[in-house]
């Protein structure tokens, strides 16, 4: 008897343990909710929302170009007052000769401050909150700052790489090329960091205050603030790599005897 009693309590002991892992291995595979209830967007929605931009832009320059007059007045005198303004940052770098890049210049200063504002509307995502967005954007750049190059210099400007000494143009030339081949990436990184780092920060404030949905519009200031702060050092930057791979020796010398001679 005393052996029966054994094999039935280790009969139930055994049922009772397979019933009970069913659950657990149920609860194991069940996915998780994302944090906040929502998951990532993905990179053609961000694609998307720059395209937006692209056509806000592109609309405002149609509407404000259609019927230009001598004495400009509404839109065009909008128009005309922004690029007199952002035509300064090349000039400010390059002197007059940056005239020749401003429109290139502003027109990344223009796409980029417009899709970080697009980020700011309901259900609205920046463009630049993207690596592969903000990456594109640097690719361009790149290749835009070595066409420039070569158009002013032809094949010298890749003595530009070379060094002020012949002797270490072997040691310069590859870290040169390096660090030619770096600036996009860090270009890339930066507005990326900053842009998606804000929109987290946005994104905690609202998750924990959800009973205060006032609270993230207090942070609206200083998006605005990064919005613009952020077109404006990547058109400047932009700027920067274009005045050192068209400038030229003797504009050098001249600012090197003027800055002596004062």
């Amino acid at each position: 008897m005393s052996e029966l009693s054994a094999h039935e309590n280790s009969g139930i002991l055994i049922a009772q343990a397979e019933h009970s892992a069913v659950p657990t291995t149920t609860a194991e595979k069940a996915p998780e909710p994302a944090e906040g209830g929502s998951e990532e967007p993905g990179q053609w929605v961000f694609f998307g929302y720059g395209f937006l931009a692209f056509l806000l832009l592109t609309i405002l320059a149609i509407i404000g170009t259609r019927k230009l007059k001598l004495v400009p007045k509404g839109l065009q005198n909008f128009l005309e007052m922004v690029f007199e303004m952002l035509y300064g940052i090349p000039e400010m770098v390059m002197g007059p000769r940056g005239r020749e890049y401003a429109p290139f210049v502003s027109t990344y200063f223009l796409f980029i401050v417009t899709m970080n504002l697009i980020g700011l509307l309901p259900f609205g995502k920046a463009g630049t909150a993207s690596l592969s967005v903000t990456l594109g954007l640097a690719v361009v750049a790149f290749v835009m700052v070595q066409y420039y190059g070569f158009k002013t210099h032809g094949f010298r400007y890749l003595a530009h790489f070379a060094g002020p000494l012949p002797a270490m143009a072997v040691l310069i030339f590859p870290l040169e090329i390096a660090s030619e081949f770096i600036r996009p990436v860090s270009l890339s990184f930066r507005l990326f960091g900053n842009m998606y780092g804000e929109e987290r920060v946005i994104s905690a404030l609202a998750h924990l205050s959800p009973n205060f949905p006032i609270v993230p519009l207090f942070m609206l200031p200083l998006q605005l603030l990064t919005c613009v702060l952020q077109g404006y050092v990547f058109a400047l930057l932009v700027t920067v790599y274009i005045s050192l791979a068209t400038e030229k020796h003797s504009e050098g010398h001249a600012e090197a005897s003027a800055s002596t001679a004062h």
